[in-house]
Parts: structure tokens; C-alpha cells; sequence
């Protein structure tokens, strides 16, 4: 699999929804994260803005929740300033050892009014879907979410405006529920090299997953534009 194709366009611009998908899924490959679930920026796309009983959120909101400590998204946030302009994304995690939804943003803190409205969009749609989907799956050790605490996380900011998708990323691998990564050793295209070679050492960049990965990637691209 040639993951360049997907990142190309990343030095020194905006991350685009595919990019963050390949990222998503080299990091979803993980063995490292096996109690870690996560979704693609696809998944959390449709799950805004589409119907709740579509294939693709069904799909992944059929799990068991006891297999899994945090369970993140990647969430985009459209450009209401300049419609069909960049948006923005950030991190929205599900800690279920502290009971916690825990949101962080790389460019905006928590006292931004936007940033509120949209986390709390995002947690409401995920405690419907967890008490249509996940709450029914044999197994199922907590029915409902809908109390977890809310928790804005304050930390690292981003490099320049075109930076979210890359730090979302880095949330993403990073998070464990208390600590983000130490990113002051970095500049933003040291930090960006350094995502591309990981993305060409890891174990999912072979030819045999190329097939899965970019007909997930249209599947998903084709549902969030319907």
C-alpha cells in the first residue's frame, strides 16, 4: 500500500479526511491497542449528519463495550464562518474506567462557545447510539453512558491553523485518559515526517490491506456525502 498518496497533501496544508482515516486505521492496527477502540473520522462524519440505523455506524457501535477502556473520535467541525471551507477537528474520547467523556481540542479551549456546542452534539449522539446499539449486545456490563461526567482537557496547542488533523492524531495515539504527549521537541514539519514514517514502517502499510482500507475510505466517503 502506497500511504504517501494519502499523506501528500498533508506537508504543510490541512490534514484531509482521508489522511486522518489512514491514520485512524495504522493506529486502530496497533497491538498496543487492543483495549482502545477507534473510530475513523468517516464513522463520526455520518454519525452527525446521517441516519442512526446506517450500516456503517450500526456496524461499529455494535461492540462489547467490556473489550475496550477508551473508545476515540476524530470529529470534524464545519466552517460556519466560511461554509464549505476547512473545518476544524478535535478529540472526543470515551473513558470508560473513570466514567468519563474527555474532550480536547488543539486550538481552542474550553471556554469557547462553538467548541462547547458541538462536544455536547457529539455526546449526545453517542449516548443515543450506545443505548441503541452497544447497550444491546450480549454481554453488555453498562447499559447506559448518558451519566458520565463531561471533562474538557487542557494541554498542548497547535502549531498554525492547519494543524488539528495532525494533533488530533497524536491525542488519538496518545491518550491514555490523564496524560497528552510532550510535543515541545518538535517543529510542524519535523512532527509531520515523523507521522509519515510511521505510517511507512507500520504493519498495516502492506499490499494485502490495501483492498480493506481504501474500500472502507470510499464506502464511508460515498454514506457521509448522501
Amino acid at each position: 500500500m502506497n500511504c504517501t498518496a494519502s499523506y501528500a497533501d498533508t506537508l504543510g496544508t490541512k490534514m484531509g479526511t482521508n489522511a486522518l482515516h489512514f491514520g485512524t486505521y495504522v493506529l486502530s492496527q496497533d497491538p498496543r491497542k487492543k483495549r482502545t477502540k477507534i473510530m475513523s473520522p468517516w464513522v463520526s462524519i455520518q454519525m452527525m449528519i446521517g441516519p442512526m440505523n446506517s450500516n456503517i455506524v450500526k456496524n461499529v457501535f455494535e461492540f462489547r463495550e467490556s473489550n475496550y477502556e477508551m473508545i476515540l473520535f476524530p470529529v470534524h467541525q464545519e466552517n460556519t464562518a466560511q461554509p464549505g471551507g476547512d473545518g476544524h477537528w478535535f478529540t472526543f474520547a470515551v473513558n470508560m474506567p473513570d466514567k468519563k467523556f474527555q474532550i480536547k481540542d488543539s486550538l481552542r479551549n474550553s471556554d469557547n462557545a462553538e467548541f462547547r456546542w458541538k462536544a455536547n452534539q457529539v455526546r449526545a449522539k453517542v449516548i443515543t447510539l450506545w443505548n441503541k446499539y452497544t447497550s444491546k449486545v450480549e454481554g453488555c456490563k453498562i447499559p447506559t453512558i448518558y451519566n458520565f461526567e463531561t471533562q474538557f482537557i487542557e494541554g498542548y496547542k497547535q502549531f498554525g491553523i492547519h494543524d488539528c488533523g495532525l494533533f488530533t492524531l497524536k491525542a488519538i495515539e496518545h491518550w491514555d485518559g490523564h496524560n497528552l504527549p510532550n510535543m515541545m521537541e518538535f517543529d510542524e514539519m519535523k512532527l509531520r515526517k515523523r507521522v509519515l514514517l510511521e505510517w511507512l514502517q507500520s504493519p498495516a502499510n502492506k499490499l494485502e490491506n490495501k483492498t480493506e482500507l481504501f474500500s472502507k475510505g470510499k464506502e464511508k466517503g460515498k454514506m457521509a456525502n448522501q
